[in-house]
Parts: C-alpha cells; sequence; structure tokens
C-alpha cells in the first residue's frame, strides 16, 4: 500500500457520514450565487513546470495564435480528465 493509499484509508476510517453532516445553517446555492458571486471569478492554483512537447502538437495549440497556447494546453488537459480520458503510459 502506498502512502497515499495509506493516508485515504486513515481518512475514510475517519469521515463522519454525509448523513450525519448538519447542513441546516448552510444555505443552498443557487445558480445566480455562481454567476455574480465567488464561484464565477475562482480560478484553480496554477504551478510552473517544464514540459517537453512535440513541435506538431505545439504548432496545433499555437494555431489561433502564440499567446493563450498554455491556456488551450491546460483545457485539453482539463476536459481529458474530467470526461475520464485514460492515461496511457508510453512503451520504452
Amino acid at each position: 500500500m502506498t502512502d497515499l493509499e495509506k493516508f485515504i484509508a486513515k481518512c475514510e476510517e475517519h469521515a463522519v457520514p454525509d448523513s450525519e453532516i448538519n447542513l441546516s445553517d448552510m444555505p443552498e446555492l443557487t445558480k445566480n450565487d455562481f454567476e455574480r458571486g465567488h464561484f464565477k471569478y475562482w480560478k484553480p492554483v496554477k504551478k510552473s513546470i517544464t514540459v517537453r512537447i512535440d513541435l506538431d502538437n505545439l504548432l496545433w495549440l499555437q494555431s489561433a495564435g502564440v499567446k493563450g497556447y498554455q491556456t488551450k494546453m491546460n483545457d485539453v488537459i482539463r476536459w481529458a480528465r474530467l470526461h475520464n480520458c485514460p492515461i496511457v503510459t508510453a512503451k520504452t
């Protein structure tokens, strides 16, 4: 068992079931809350990294303009993650 798996198991062991969480003093969030409030402007934390990318992929990302290609790359990765695309490891 990895350290992460041990950590997750420990958290699950001490977790309170959803049915036991008191939400009586918490207002329901509405669509309007998301459209006008904090959630509309929330952005995930960014981490600066170095990535080696095939030139053809870089040119495709930059095809609509050089500026913003990193955001496009992030959007592609986010879409793949949210749509449960499998991560395939390269065979060497």
